[in-house]
């Protein structure tokens, strides 16, 4: 009867480190895992970042563009007074 009890420790050892050997592979891969997606969300924050200083670069320009007197420039077709740096020339 002996040997039955230490043939199941045996079996029970080995279960226990699989199952340890389990749970340190899936933590492991866990831990990889959130610091990817950490690493991602900091690059997609940088992109927004940079998005959103576009879009007010963008509506500043269109507020620009659609103001009454470089509407009647562009009408007249002297759209030769808005210079390249998107700000009306001095008249």
């Amino acid at each position: 009867m002996s040997s039955f009890w230490l043939s199941m420790t045996g079996k029970a050892a080995k279960i226990a480190f699989i199952f340890f050997f389990v749970s340190a592979f899936a933590r492991v891969h866990l831990r990889v895992q959130t610091t990817m997606v950490g690493y991602e969300i900091g690059r997609l924050k940088t992109k927004e970042g940079r998005l959103l200083e576009e879009r007010s670069e963008l509506k500043m320009e269109l507020a620009r563009l659609t103001t009454k007197q470089a509407l009647s420039l562009m009408a007249d077709g002297s759209d030769s007074s808005l210079h390249q740096s998107g700000t009306l020339a001095a008249q």
